[in-house]
């Protein structure tokens, strides 16, 4: 039974794109609890795990995200947004672990690249700083960095 609990406080740290999956798996365990339960109980070593550690570290980790999350995330942030010129929007994301990167499409002007981290608890991205060069450094984890475009100067 305590570990029928523990893989329901799980089940609502599903990523966005598999809320009805989530549904599911809420109204499932409604109707029929004691059978949800002796099952996840007798399956929890081999097959609950895994999926559980697969679902949390890509709900906490925000990705997959769209230009368009990390361009109201960049607006929010009034210090960002007003020493970086957005232009025509953000281009180019990439997102892993956490931490993202999108590059400005100003006119006129070098584009900047922008850095991102996903707050998993709120489950919201921040816009942190802004730049053409180094926004990176001191801040993403290097393992991290690698997969971020504009984070390898």
């Amino acid at each position: 039974m305590l570990l029928a609990t523990v893989l329901a406080g799980c089940s609502d740290d599903t990523p966005a794109d598999s809320e009805a999956a989530a549904t599911t798996t809420t109204a499932t365990s409604a109707t029929a609890p004691s059978s949800a339960a002796a099952e996840a109980s007798s399956e929890a070593p081999s097959s609950a795990s895994p999926s559980a550690k697969a679902g949390s570290s890509t709900a906490t980790a925000g990705c997959p995200v769209t230009a368009a999350t990390l361009e109201k995330a960049f607006r929010a942030n009034i210090k960002v947004a007003s020493a970086v010129v957005l232009g025509k929007g953000l281009k180019d994301v990439s997102c892993h672990n956490g931490w993202a990167t999108a590059v400005t499409q100003p006119t006129n002007l070098e584009p900047a690249v922008v850095l991102f981290k996903y707050d998993a608890a709120k489950k919201t991205w921040a816009a942190l700083v802004g730049g053409t060069d180094g926004v990176c450094r001191d801040t993403v984890p290097a393992d991290t960095a690698t997969h971020l475009k504009g984070c390898q100067n």
